[in-house]
């Protein structure tokens, strides 16, 4: 950040969609403590209950690194529109945390963090690059965690209490990768071949990293009644529309073999739950000719 920047007596109007994100988030504005119902019990089965908590660990630690990385981008950015919006995001991102904290705690437990999913985390708080924390954070997790809400509200649409946290942590979800869609393109302009070359590595540890979160608690999908393999389709799309938003590709890594290879083994996790599932119904036909 430019110290000057600080002492100039006005500021152009560069971003007037970030203005608005930030007025938005203004309107959207919600207290956890007052528009949930606490009271709600979650009825769900030991098995479903485990898994879920499980799965909503996950989203916790990712709500707290997000809190670190929109808090440090604040003072990284150098234009006011943008720092206005991440001071929203900031906020929100505190609700998110005390928001998960209390429905884990209600649930079951908050379980340890993935290991895979604490390298990601970890590395995203940890570097340097202005950009590549954009892209980390606002453009790949918060997408990410953003399908993920909706694909776990349509398996436990039987708990009204989750399906009503979901749908305002959701609906701040998008504000968060709108800073990336509207930010990103101008940034990325500025910034140097070789330093997208770096950033372009670091998208390629994540990605692994995020691929191997995911795939750690298949079974956990399984619980819940999420078809990973579908769900992994969905969201390389919406990752797809999300920077076709942008308007550029600039700096943003895709490789589709190891996307394929990447479905490939969701695939086979369901072939396998097939061959069970069909092994199982033979063992109950040859219990019931005996």
């Amino acid at each position: 950040m430019n110290i000057e920047y600080l002492f100039k007596p006005e500021i152009e109007q560069k971003f007037p969609r970030l203005e608005r994100l930030f007025e938005q988030s203004k309107e959207d504005f919600w207290n956890e403590s007052t528009v949930v119902d606490w009271s709600q019990p979650i009825d769900m089965v030991p098995e479903k209950r485990r898994a879920l908590a499980r799965v909503l660990s996950i989203i916790y630690y990712g709500e707290r690194a997000a809190l670190e990385v929109s808090a440090q981008l604040i003072s990284m950015v150098d234009d006011e529109e943008c720092k206005f919006a991440l001071a929203a995001q900031v906020i929100e991102e505190a609700k998110h945390v005390s928001v998960f904290r209390r429905v884990l705690t209600k649930l079951d437990q908050i379980h340890p963090v993935d290991p895979w999913s604490k390298r990601l985390l970890a590395d995203l708080v940890l570097v340097k690059d202005t950009v590549a924390k954009l892209i980390g954070m606002q453009l790949i997790v918060e997408n990410v965690a953003n399908h993920l809400f909706v694909e776990i509200g349509r398996a436990c649409e039987e708990a009204p209490l989750l399906s009503e946290v979901l749908k305002y942590v959701a609906r701040d979800e998008k504000k968060h990768t709108g800073i990336a869609a509207i930010y990103l393109p101008k940034v990325l302009e500025r910034t140097s071949t070789l330093r997208l070359e770096f950033i372009k590595l670091r998208q390629v540890y994540w990605s692994f990293c995020l691929d191997r979160t995911i795939y750690n608690h298949r079974y956990d999908a399984d619980a819940l009644g999420i078809d990973l393999f579908d769900a992994m389709i969905k969201g390389i799309k919406a990752q797809e529309r999300l920077v076709e938003s942008m308007g550029t590709r600039r700096g943003i890594w895709k490789n589709r073999f190891l996307e394929s290879l990447s479905l490939r083994m969701y695939r086979k996790h369901n072939e396998e739950n097939e061959r069970r599932a069909q092994q199982g119904q033979k063992g109950k036909a040859w219990t019931r000719a005996a």
